[in-house]
């Protein structure tokens, strides 16, 4: 489920922009830069989430190791 979540930002993004650019398409007012503003600026925040995700990943790693020592730890 948190992998979801972390991903959220993304497919919300996604989905405004095209909002945008079928809105754009059906009016045929846009200038150059728009079209490819709103194609990539979903992938911004999908590179954050796999960013994001990877150190999450990372720290669950760290934390099992952590446990597995503090077990074997002798008195």
């Amino acid at each position: 489920m948190k992998t979801i979540a972390l991903f959220m930002p993304a497919a919300f993004c996604a989905f405004l922009s095209i909002l945008v650019l079928t809105n754009m398409s059906m009016r045929h007012h846009a200038s150059a830069w728009m079209p490819a503003f709103f194609c990539f600026l979903p992938m911004c925040f999908g590179f954050v989430g796999i960013v994001i995700l990877s150190m999450h990943k990372e720290l669950q790693c760290l934390r099992e190791r952590l446990a597995t020592l503090e077990r074997t730890k002798p008195a």
